[in-house]
């Protein structure tokens, strides 16, 4: 489908100095609101949380890309949801000094999606499918980060750069700590295979989310990988990795209602991760895209 797409370039101040005609007819805010001002500016007219534009300021700062989906309520037009991609630019000596930002429509896949039955299904008990009852122990998810990160030699990661988000003070939760740290090891494994003999990042955040949050990442707050669990507040790991990404069908099973019963390789093991943190009464969520990676998003309730 071919679709319409807004172009604003800015200045390292974050001041819009041009945008094309459709940059009205996609945001539903006129030029003249945006040429010569902050973009920063326009977003909290917009209504945009600061936390998200604080985010695309970092992002841009550093110099590297950002893609995010903002909900506009224009004046005088109606809401609807935009996909940004912003790139930063840079001089001939290799330092940032301007911003491309593209932006799209994608009201209606957001209401496609809204529309889709979600199927419920009872708080899974901590007693895993087929085996024995987990061994839990109350857990610090940073510690518990930072103590495989440690080990990162045996992760067969010479090129990759761990990028670390693991703050201090997260509730503690119940984990089995043998299969969850053995099942995360290997997720981080998978990651760095993804990423191979180039030079690449992986990025592992930990925090907490309630079950309605808007993004739950400090890295890519693109999708809502949390909406649809039981209402309630989920302690997180993520693990991002700038390599190659999961392929989109695989994406989607394992979106899923239930985990596909059949995988190979990369994708058994989302699966079987997805499994035990469904015994853990818990959940984890995959988000992959060209030009983006793969984000994996392990969900404890805390």
């Amino acid at each position: 489908m071919k679709r319409e797409k807004a172009v604003a370039v800015g200045n390292r101040a974050g001041v819009v100095e041009w945008a094309n005609a459709a940059w009205s007819r996609v945001t539903g805010y006129a030029l003249e609101d945006a040429i010569a001002k902050p973009i920063g500016d326009l977003l909290e007219t917009a209504g945009i949380e600061g936390d998200v534009i604080g985010f695309v300021r970092q992002r841009f700062e550093r110099g590297e890309p950002c893609e995010i989906e903002l909900p506009l309520h224009p004046p005088g037009g109606e809401g609807r949801w935009i996909h940004v991609s912003v790139e930063s630019l840079r001089d001939r000596y290799g330092d940032v000094s301007h911003f491309a930002a593209i932006a799209w429509d994608v009201t209606a896949e957001k209401r496609r999606a809204a529309e889709t039955p979600v199927v419920s299904r009872a708080k899974p008990s901590p007693t895993p499918r087929n085996a024995a009852p987990l061994q839990l122990s109350t857990t610090d998810l940073s510690a518990f980060v930072r103590a495989l990160v440690n080990e990162r030699e045996s992760l067969g990661a010479p090129r990759t750069a761990f990028d670390l988000g693991l703050p201090d003070g997260l509730p503690w939760v119940g984990v089995d700590p043998d299969l969850v740290g053995g099942a995360l090891a290997g997720l981080v494994r998978d990651a760095v295979a993804a990423i191979g003999d180039e030079w690449g990042t992986v990025s592992l955040n930990t925090g907490v989310a309630q079950s309605e949050a808007v993004f739950v990442s400090p890295t890519y707050p693109r999708n809502c990988l949390v909406r649809g669990l039981p209402e309630g507040h989920y302690a997180y790991i993520e693990v991002h990795d700038t390599g190659l990404p999961v392929d989109g069908t695989a994406v989607a099973a394992l979106s899923g209602i239930e985990p596909p019963a059949s995988a190979m390789g990369r994708v058994a093991r989302l699966a079987s991760a997805r499994l035990l943190l469904q015994d853990h009464g818990g959940e984890l969520r995959v988000d992959a895209d060209a030009g983006f990676g793969t984000r994996v998003i392990l969900l404890f309730p805390c």
